[in-house]
């Protein structure tokens, strides 16, 4: 579950920081739809989630043990 935590807050940044570049390079007024963050909130969920499953977790080796 660390792993998932840690690719969610990942992609979570990235997604901040293209809303508030969004906002900052925005001609027009930013309006806030709670729609489109829900969707950007459920896709970095589900991503987060796929990766944490498709990166392989490092496994300990049996055979390395340290010799008396």
């Amino acid at each position: 579950m660390r792993t998932f935590w840690t690719y969610f807050f990942i992609f979570l940044a990235i997604v901040v920081i293209t809303q508030a570049f969004q906002y900052l390079t925005s001609s027009q007024a930013f309006e806030f739809d709670y729609g489109i963050i829900l969707k950007q909130l459920s896709l970095v969920i589900l991503i987060a989630l796929i990766t944490s499953y498709i990166v392989p977790r490092k496994k300990k080796n049996p055979f390395k043990e340290k010799a008396n």
